[in-house]
């Protein structure tokens, strides 16, 4: 009798280890580290009814920081059209400065930079208008 219990227990103790050895352990979590979208810095600078540079481009997907400087004698307003949900410029007095950021994911080549509502300038967003993988 005195046999079957020491069996019986190490039956029980080696059923506890297989179970312990044979869970599962969670899985590490790794995910894919984050593809950082390119920063790309543009520098516009507002005169009068000028927009400088006049013409610029940007890759579909980058992070663009946009520096506005107005040298005008009046205030004036711009806007990116096609991006106007995104980038939300104030009316800039002369000799102000505005910083911000938007993520450039619609592409196109004709998004015009409208100065005072009038096209001044334009901004192409180069890449495919497709999802990656699709066709």
């Amino acid at each position: 009798m005195r046999n079957y219990l020491g069996l019986a227990i190490g039956v029980v103790l080696l059923a506890a280890g297989l179970t312990v050895l044979g869970r599962p352990r969670p899985a590490e979590h790794r995910s894919a580290p984050a593809t950082l979208a390119p920063v790309v810095e543009l520098a516009l600078t507002l005169e009068s009814d000028r927009l400088t540079p006049a013409t610029m481009s940007v890759p579909k997907g980058a992070r663009v920081r946009l520096r506005v400087e107005s040298r005008g004698t009046r205030a004036v307003s711009l806007t990116l059209a096609g991006y106007e949900d995104r980038l939300a410029i104030p009316a800039l007095s002369p000799g102000a400065n505005w910083s911000g950021e938007f993520i450039a994911d619609r592409p196109g080549e004709d998004f015009a930079w409208l100065l005072g509502g009038v096209p001044a300038g334009r901004l192409a967003v180069t890449g495919s208008h497709l999802v990656d993988g699709h066709r």
